[in-house]
């Protein structure tokens, strides 16, 4: 039975250099509660702990909303497992190296840190879930994760910057990293990589490197094949994923079997007089061009079927300023790209943890209108 489920042989965590039993950790916290102590930052931990370490062979999580609806789903500990190794393989992180946590339990990213320190036998560390976290006093970090707006906040803030440089391995999840935060990491002496993956993946199958040696391209990890379809958008195929083959809505550029090119999502596209538009192409170019959250969409057209536009999240520009902003896409985007309209919006719709509901916003437009 044991063998049927190999999860069940990773019973220990440490925490701060304070190694216990999965099982001693539970009843920690229940004595803790249980006088009034509380548990604080441990909590987001524990509840993975006691997920981890109860008879079932799943544990519970919680889909983004990026790509749909957030739902609840359960993942099983095995795909947990194989993840698990897949990361610390590919980033050669090794029993007794340091791990922070610094996002919430609740979604994937939290859960598969606490996972790999269990799995790794790494040293877990705990950060406030800010936009800042903050390293611990005292204490050197060999691989930690965050969202892309966690690493801008940390970039902009000269201290923390200075303190995130000395963590060895840095991975970056729940969105893409913009082109001008990675300028500013070029210089950067750790190891950090961008993510590809969704919560039905059970977190990322590739990573490419932004920093260093960047590349291009995402890498997928070990025991993960790769394929695109008729749309050309990627499918997975592996014996330890939940679902194969999974076909996914992510437009690639595939460079072999082992490489590939983001490009975009599929259900974004915007089809506009027969012409088809990936928002995320023409949205690369014109990032150079504002400094505020921005997207393209396609809306109902009479003539086109659907025509470009261009939200943004502001107050709506002087009319020289539009004006400036075109002229410096016309030098950037092909004609049909260019957007017939500039809508602008005080807030965009975000999914739970924080990234562009394209959607949601679209609707709000359209009721609007």
């Amino acid at each position: 039975m044991a063998n049927d489920q190999p999860w069940k042989q990773y019973k220990t965590l440490s925490i701060d250099g304070r190694k216990r039993s999965l099982h001693e950790w539970r009843a920690y916290a229940q004595q803790q509660l249980q006088e009034g102590y509380g548990i604080g930052e441990l909590e987001d931990i524990l509840e993975f702990v006691v997920d981890w370490s109860n008879t079932k062979d799943w544990v519970p999580a919680r889909t983004s909303g990026s790509t749909g609806r957030p739902k609840n789903i359960k993942i099983k500990k095995e795909h947990i497992l194989a993840s698990a190794q897949r990361t610390l393989n590919f980033l050669a992180l090794k029993p007794g190296d340091s791990a922070l946590l610094c996002m919430p339990n609740r979604f994937i990213g939290g859960k598969m840190m606490i996972a790999r320190s269990i799995i790794g036998d790494l040293d877990l560390h705990i950060a406030e879930t800010t936009s800042t976290p903050q390293i611990p006093a005292g204490r050197t970090i060999t691989f930690a994760a965050v969202v892309p707006m966690q690493l801008h906040s940390i970039v902009s803030d000269e201290a923390q910057a200075k303190e995130w440089k000395k963590v060895k391995k840095i991975i970056v999840g729940g969105g893409q990293i913009d082109p001008r935060l990675e300028a500013k990491l070029q210089d950067w002496p750790n190891e950090i990589y961008e993510s590809f993956g969704m919560t039905e993946t059970i977190s990322h199958v590739a990573l490419r490197r932004v920093n260093g040696k960047k590349n291009e391209a995402f890498q997928v990890l070990e025991g993960i094949n790769i394929s695109t379809d008729d749309r050309n958008c990627l499918v997975l195929e592996s014996e330890v994923l939940p679902e194969s083959p999974l076909v996914t809505n992510d437009i690639i550029e595939l460079v072999d079997d082992r490489n590939f090119k983001w490009v975009g999502r599929a259900d974004n596209m915007i089809n506009s007089g027969g012409v088809k538009i990936i928002p995320e192409v023409i949205e690369k170019l014109t990032k150079p061009y504002l400094n505020t959250k921005f997207f393209f969409t396609g809306l109902p057209d009479e003539k086109l079927g659907e025509r470009v536009v261009l939200v943004i999240e502001s107050q709506p520009m002087a009319e020289d300023d539009q004006a400036e902003l075109m002229k410096d896409l016309k030098g950037q985007l092909h004609k049909y790209e260019l957007p017939k309209e500039i809508l602008f919006l005080d807030s965009f719709a975000e999914t739970e943890n924080g990234k562009l509901n394209r959607k949601k916003t679209v609707a709000k437009i359209k009721a609007s209108a």
